[in-house]
């Protein structure tokens, strides 16, 4: 089992199955991470949102259009009315204690917050509650593209494992890290290059890519040395990253 903790004694990146196995699967659901357990994939990644009655829903958008057969947010729906959807092939809207149950003491678990453009305040105190309660702080990872909410998650709990996510080659990608308070630096792999990807390891970072999935982001991957490699096709690209 891997944390981010452990990215730079690896001799070659990490395979992460993004929102499971979602090339073959409904993503984000219980069916899509199974299947990137059986492909022996090191790390699977979710993403969470809060529902109105306090819970942490796994799925991905902000709305419910595209993944479900309902419409409208997410965080304007219980739980239980999510539960009543389907996620594709049947599949439901994991509750995050469900992934929990599915990956405890198998696989590592990375969590992105979706705390924008629509906000949950409280989101991070949860969450952290969440993972103390259920003993997960050890297996788990949170990453966020809102670095606000990372920043947070630190002052609240420290103990748990965290990084960033963006979009752009910054100019100091290791003070934008050190600014929320992170260890990994996930990015889109179109941004990376060698130089900032050595940048990040010589602070004691970890480089994370997003989303390898076809020839292209394979080789650039390659050419740049992530620690960690999010792909939607766990058991097709995961032994190509040797």
């Amino acid at each position: 089992m891997t944390t981010h903790r452990s990215f730079l004694d690896w001799p070659q990146p990490i395979p992460f199955a993004h929102r499971g196995g979602a090339g073959e699967h409904p993503e984000n659901t219980l069916a899509s991470f199974q299947s990137a357990i059986d492909a022996g994939c090191d790390m699977v990644e979710c993403d969470v949102h809060l529902t109105t009655d306090g819970e942490l829903a796994v799925i991905h958008d902000h709305l419910l259009d595209r993944t479900t057969n309902g419409t409208g947010l997410v965080g304007a729906h219980t739980l239980a009315e999510l539960r009543e959807l389907d996620a594709g092939q049947g599949q439901k809207i994991p509750l995050l204690e469900e992934v929990f149950d599915l990956v405890r003491d198998r696989v590592g678990l990375v969590i992105e917050t979706k705390q924008n453009p629509v906000p949950y305040p409280g989101l991070e105190e949860k969450l952290a509650a969440v993972l103390r309660e259920h003993g997960m702080v050890e297996q788990v990872n949170v990453i966020s593209f809102h670095h606000r909410c990372i920043r947070h998650l630190k002052e609240v709990a420290p103990e748990i494992g965290l990084g960033i996510i963006d979009a752009s080659r910054p100019i100091d990608a290791v003070g934008m890290m050190r600014a929320a308070g992170a260890d990994l630096f996930s990015c889109y792999f179109g941004t990376l290059d060698p130089e900032m990807a050595e940048e990040i390891r010589s602070a004691q970072g970890a480089v994370g890519v997003w989303v390898v999935d076809d020839q292209l982001s394979l080789l650039w991957a390659r050419a740049c040395h992530p620690d960690s490699v999010f792909t939607n096709r766990p058991a097709e690209i995961g032994p190509l990253l040797n």
